[in-house]
């Protein structure tokens, strides 16, 4: 049958191994089970957010990482493994990276 062959979605079917930070209707924050970092998942199946959601998950996402990363952390919406579902993580600058303020 081919639904028997078609693959599952790892974020649909999230599985709480890692800390979550936030569960509402639209998506989920926790931590990524591959790199440990904040991510916000959306819960619909698609590749892309509204606006409306991107601007939801990226201001409660910042809230998360503004928290756990003082030294200064960015978004990243590159989505490697899981194309086909939108999400983002909030990774930590690099050890050592300067960012200038006002310059």
């Amino acid at each position: 049958m081919i639904w028997a062959r078609m693959r599952r979605c790892e974020l649909c079917d999230l599985r709480r191994t890692t800390a979550w930070y936030v569960e509402v209707e639209r998506f989920v924050i926790l931590d990524c089970d591959s790199c440990d970092v904040p991510m916000a998942v959306l819960r619909a199946h698609r590749q892309e957010a509204s606006a409306d959601e991107g601007a939801e998950m990226r201001a409660a996402l910042a809230r998360i990482a503004d928290a756990k990363y003082p030294q200064g952390w960015f978004f990243d919406d590159h989505m490697r493994q899981i194309p086909e579902h939108y999400h983002l993580h909030a990774r930590p600058y690099p050890k050592g990276w300067k960012t200038y303020v006002g310059e």
